[in-house]
């Protein structure tokens, strides 16, 4: 087996590497009787849970899980605990999502985004160029922000479009590249309008579902992609069936 659990790589093996980028600022930790980083510890534990029960996801999904408040941590699956970036070893953060045992989250803090995103990049771009020189087939790395705020800086104060836009330079280049495809999930209280700064065509809000759905709705979309798709391609085939969904909550809200 290989130090990632997945073993020996076969000729019709694949990889779908996953970037989870998981707001646990303080606003996380409302409201006091129902905590959103509540939902979002159990809807990531029974993510894992149904995409582990499908043995073809199981085989080619792995998984890096980053949370951004004051500061960036990535889980560190050795040690089972979050770590800063500096403390762990960038080589054995993706690990097969049947390996994955998410963190318990805690809320506080600031909404450090941008610097968040920035450490996802560079950690994907290196694993999907591990891969290749591997010689196994791999899909572009997805990477998804789950946020209920919006950027701010080390002083807690908000970013505007000006100071987020080197950021999105960099998300731009690693889509045209073909190295990942960001998709930045506003929840209740987002600013949608900056999180499309960073992701022009990959921002979205999910009024009305829960983190599970949106975890789920966002699999199902990396699912059915190709792995040699465009970006711009991706991101309109993931807003088409975003689209279906809320269409059909909606209809089945007016006739229950």
């Amino acid at each position: 087996m290989s130090e990632y659990g997945f073993g020996l790589a076969q000729g019709n093996d694949e990889r779908q590497p996953v970037v989870l980028l998981l707001d646990t600022s303080a606003s996380m930790g409302r409201p006091a009787g129902s905590p959103r980083i509540d939902e979002l510890s159990r809807a990531l534990a029974g993510w894992f849970d149904g995409v582990r029960a499908e043995p073809r996801l199981r085989a080619r999904v792995e998984v890096c899980l980053i949370t951004f408040d004051s500061r960036v941590r990535v889980f560190d699956p050795d040690r089972e605990q979050l770590v800063p970036v500096e403390e762990a070893a960038p080589e054995r953060l993706f690990v097969p999502v049947d390996r994955m045992r998410p963190p318990r989250l805690e809320a506080s803090g600031l909404t450090r985004m941008t610097e968040a995103v920035e450490i996802a990049l560079d950690l994907s771009r290196a694993r999907h160029r591990t891969l290749q020189e591997q010689r196994v087939q791999v899909r572009r790395p997805f990477l998804w922000v789950l946020t209920d705020g919006a950027p701010s800086d080390a002083d807690g104060e908000p970013m505007d479009p000006a100071a987020l836009a080197g950021t999105a330079e960099k998300v731009r280049r690693g889509e045209e590249r073909g190295e990942c495809v960001l998709q930045a999930i506003g929840v209740s209280g987002a600013d949608l309008e900056l999180l499309r700064v960073l992701a022009p065509k990959g921002a979205l809000m999910l009024e009305g579902l829960d983190f599970g759905q949106i975890l789920d709705l966002l699999f199902q979309s990396s699912d059915r992609i190709g792995a040699v798709q465009a970006a711009d391609e991706i991101h309109g085939q993931v807003a088409d069936l975003v689209d279906r969904q809320r269409r059909l909550r909606l209809l089945e809200e007016r006739y229950q």
